[in-house]
């Protein structure tokens, strides 16, 4: 399973994405950073078809973008920055949400994040993390082969954070997955491979154990280093660079 990236997107005149290019496959959790404003949102969405662009977007040499919207759902799903709900479905009643339009497996998506036994509580009443995993849910009860996620772990406790990272690490063997993180250590910690997007364009590209302090010092403009703490790189921050 391969998906292929190549996109440009502008909004009027305001260029966003400027030729971004990449390749994505199972078995690797690709994780996308960079500083606010660098269209790693706006990727996502061009890649799920919420916005169109120019270029291409490709599975295993399926054309993405020029799909009908069931057509798509079924290969590619799109998980964004959580919001606290606004109506008091059940927890089964808002993942089934995902599967309506592919006829997914919803009991499977619950018993995966761990909220089966509580499918009949409302959703209204679950913890910030707790929600996440309900977001993830009901885009693993879609059934499609590439999962996108946009800051999973934003407001999150680090306990929370983690549970949610390392069942992204799990899926990563079962589906293509790619996610937006504002946090660069947890990055560094659970990616396999990251992009680092800067204006709009791909500025770097590698393994994450590649990553040097240099690349993100130019790219965020403060002075940072990169160590290694207990097995795990750690990014610490220094001055700003005037």
């Amino acid at each position: 399973m391969r998906l292929e990236v190549g996109v440009s997107f502008s909004y009027g005149e305001k260029k966003v994405l400027k030729n971004v290019e990449f390749t994505a496959e199972r078995g690797e959790l690709l994780a996308i950073i960079g500083p606010n404003g660098a269209g790693k949102s706006t990727l996502l969405k061009v890649m799920v078809g919420i916005l169109t662009p120019t270029g291409k977007v490709r599975l295993d040499g399926r054309d993405l973008i020029r799909m009908k919207p069931r057509e798509r759902a079924r290969l590619i799903t799109y998980v964004p920055q959580s919001s606290f709900p606004e109506f008091a479905f059940t927890i089964e009643e808002f993942v089934e949400m995902g599967a309506y339009t592919t006829r997914g497996d919803v009991e499977s998506a619950l018993k995966r994040v761990g909220l089966w036994k509580r499918r009949r509580e409302r959703v209204t009443n679950l913890s910030g993390g707790e929600y996440q995993l309900a977001l993830i849910a009901r885009a693993l009860a879609q059934g499609s082969e590439v999962i996108l996620l946009d800051e999973p772990t934003s407001h999150l406790d680090i306990n929370h954070a983690l549970e949610v990272m390392e069942l992204l690490r799990e899926l990563r063997e079962e589906k293509i997955v790619i996610v937006v993180l504002h946090d660069l250590n947890l990055a560094l910690s659970y990616a396999d491979r990251l992009i680092l997007l800067h204006r709009g364009e791909k500025r770097w590209e590698g393994r994450s154990d590649a990553l040097e302090a240099d690349v993100l010092e130019d790219v965020y403009g403060v002075k940072v280093r990169i160590e290694t703490v207990d097995g795990s790189r750690v990014v610490i921050p220094g001055e700003r660079k005037r």
